[in-house]
């Protein structure tokens, strides 16, 4: 009891100082005169609540968080944990960023292994009120310490340590992949859902297309399973809403889809990429479509015109660059990415592509208009953008920008840790040393240097 003590001898040396007694003071805070008589008093002295330790901190004028440290005995008064007072006080924690206040009362609580789902609820509490970074650490905790590996809590709580560890950088982003696949299968549905489409993005990224199809097939069967057996049902309305996804339900299902698609393209495996299109180039049938779910259908049914148009020029086909740089025209979100495959093709079919390039290059180059796309996908398109505008230059004899474009692929890529463009950057440069310019040089060597020391 001898830091509760400390704590009340605190207050009370507080109050004596402004000179006041408890019935003025009582009335400064806004606290009863009986409950700081039995808050100080009292035998046993009454448990000070949180509400109440922040008045006094106000009245006194004292900066928030004020005897904290004192105040963890408040929480486990009489040897044990009165999760009236724990809950807020380790939100509050969190909040002022008291990470030791956090850390020894977890410590006492995990005295009791049972305590585990207390720390899972105020995770969730903070996750969900939009408090993301400060729900981490109780996050790790309930994975560290949860006895039942299939328990639907762990997965959840490595399904939001792996949302939020994704970012730019590819390679962190693989980490948390690997750390967090496992559990996906062990999610309720909604979060699931949500955990199979980031799964393939990740995995789209890092270019690692096994991957990408196995969890497109994976979002593809899983999703179609709830619409058939949860929406298609006439008693269930509103699906997005009822699954409380983060997207509709269309999204999941289609992306399902397009990320199969996309696998196979990029294996050059162009005729059966071709058939997936059909899957989501009209989804108008999906039931339940509100505004929400309109408009993504709309999205697909133009990503499958950029798709077909997409296999065609890798193909080898160039007779409908016309047909899609109308296109581009109309939907300029497409810009960037159709632009790079259009780029990729040229440089393994040796054609030429001045139309295009004169047209949208300066928008492509603008990455504060590539903002369709989230980040990661914008940036790891804009690197390999520039090692595919440094080929193209280099194979048609314009060397300087040749050098320019490859200095800015391997920049970027080294930023978003991005080792496939980042080699093949390296590989480019060295064929053009002979003749870059010293300054080109220098910049190229300063730029490897960064490579291997983060490789």
């Amino acid at each position: 009891m001898e830091t509760t003590m400390t704590l009340r001898s605190e207050i009370e040396k507080g109050i004596t100082e402004l000179g006041m007694n408890f019935s003025s003071f009582g009335e400064l805070s806004g606290i009863n005169r009986g409950i700081f008589s039995a808050i100080l008093n009292g035998s046993p002295p009454k448990p000070i609540s949180l509400n109440q330790m922040e008045a006094i901190t106000r009245a006194f004028g004292y900066p928030e968080g004020w005897m904290f440290d004192l105040y963890i005995e408040e929480c486990f008064y009489d040897g044990k944990p009165n999760r009236r007072r724990v809950e807020p006080f380790l939100i509050r924690c969190a909040e002022l960023g008291k990470t030791d206040c956090i850390r020894e009362v977890l410590s006492r609580l995990l005295e009791d292994l049972k305590h585990v789902s207390m720390i899972f609820d105020i995770a969730e509490n903070l996750f969900t009120s939009g408090k993301v970074k400060e729900s981490l650490v109780f996050y790790e905790c309930v994975v560290e310490n949860e006895k039942y590996h299939h328990s639907e809590r762990l997965a959840i709580s490595h399904y939001r340590l792996f949302r939020a560890s994704i970012g730019e950088d590819n390679e962190q982003n693989l980490r948390a992949a690997l750390r967090f696949e496992s559990y996906c299968g062990k999610l309720p549905d909604h979060h699931r859902l949500d955990g199979l489409l980031q799964l393939t993005n990740v995995y789209f990224n890092l270019g690692r297309w096994s991957e990408v199809e196995f969890y497109a097939d994976e979002l593809r069967l899983f999703s179609k399973h709830i619409y058939e057996n949860r929406v298609h049902h006439k008693k269930f309305k509103a699906n997005h809403e009822f699954l409380k996804t983060d997207r509709h339900l269309v999204v999941y299902y289609g992306q399902g889809y397009l990320q199969k698609g996309n696998a196979l393209e990029h294996q050059e495996k162009y005729d059966k990429a071709m058939e997936y299109i059909q899957g989501y180039s009209d989804l108008s049938w999906f039931e339940n479509l509100d505004e929400v779910g309109l408009t993504e259908v709309k999205k697909f049914k133009d990503w499958a015109v950029a798709n077909q148009f997409n296999l065609t020029i890798l193909k080898g086909d160039a007779s409908v660059l016309e047909r899609y740089s109308l296109f581009l025209e109309e939907h300029p979100h497409e810009i960037l990415p159709s632009v790079l495959t259009i780029l990729e093709s040229a440089n393994k079919h040796d054609f030429k592509i001045e139309k295009i390039l004169n047209k949208f290059l300066s928008v492509v180059m603008d990455g504060s208009k590539n903002n369709y796309y989230n980040s990661s996908f914008s940036l790891n398109r804009q690197a390999n953008l520039y090692y595919q505008l440094a080929l193209y230059n280099f194979r048609n004899q314009e060397k300087k920008n040749a050098i320019d474009f490859t200095l800015q692929a391997l920049d970027l890529s080294i930023k978003l840790n991005n080792r496939t463009v980042s080699m093949q950057s390296v590989a480019l440069f060295e064929e053009m040393r002979k003749q870059a310019s010293a300054e080109q040089v220098k910049e190229y060597e300063t730029l490897i240097r960064t490579v291997y020391l983060n490789a």
